[in-house]
């Protein structure tokens, strides 16, 4: 998910005292899950994120489509699709394509010695140790200080804090869940994980308004998917 604009909308996480293990017992080896996305009451776009499984690795695809209207013609576009994959914890490659209102961005990175080798738009370069990425769908990543962005590969410095319970919208009814705070190189943004470490929700900023990924369809649990030796 993974959205970081100048002036609209903005994505990330890291650091936070927290571990999610992979659950026990049988589970699906694919999830997809789909966001309807706000701003203020307005519907402007959807984020479909599928996570899969399979020898050792985990393979996340995003789909990003916003489009804004103001009085029925067309004020601003955004689509991103990326593509990471997974290994015991770490990020072993990134490739992902956007257009941000007709600026194009992207991102392609490897693992290497020591890192993670990025060639971005906006970065190109070693981001060291372990990042995490502005996906947000393991609560495992509030425990990195670093995320590469998905739109344009720079490395973005966060902080995190558990900001308590609340009750978020959900297509259906309210979900429980757990707030933690981000903040840092990605501005405001609150993240919000249920009982089982899943991703249900986010909120940011958005030119004086809010702005809010929304749950529309949970799909299969994502958290047992996270592979981590």
């Amino acid at each position: 998910m993974t959205l970081q604009r100048r002036d609209f909308l903005r994505g990330g996480a890291a650091a936070a005292a927290l571990t999610v293990l992979p659950a026990s017992g049988a589970f699906a080896a694919t999830s997809r899950r789909v966001f309807d996305l706000y701003r203020g009451k307005s519907k402007i776009g959807e984020q479909v994120i599928s996570v899969r499984r399979q020898s050792g690795s985990v393979q996340v695809d995003i789909d990003v489509d916003i489009a804004v209207r103001i009085l029925g013609i067309p004020a601003y576009r955004y689509t991103l699709a990326s593509q990471e994959v997974w290994q015991r914890g770490a990020l072993r490659s990134l490739s992902s394509r956007c257009n941000d209102n007709g600026t194009a961005n992207s991102v392609s990175a490897e693992a290497v010695s020591g890192g993670v080798q990025v060639s971005g738009s906006a970065f190109s370069g070693l981001v060291r140790g372990t990042p995490g990425t502005t996906t947000y769908w393991t609560q495992e990543f509030l425990q990195r200080p670093v995320w590469i962005s998905t739109q344009d590969g720079r490395p973005m410095n966060i902080s995190v804090q558990r900001a308590g319970n609340a009750s978020i919208p959900a297509a259906g009814g309210s979900i429980s869940a757990t707030k933690f705070a981000c903040r840092g190189d990605i501005g405001r943004l609150d993240l919000y994980y249920d009982a089982n470490g899943e991703w249900v929700g986010s909120e940011f900023d958005a030119k004086g308004e809010t702005a809010r990924f929304v749950l529309r369809n949970k799909g299969a649990a994502m958290s047992p998917l996270w592979v981590r030796a």
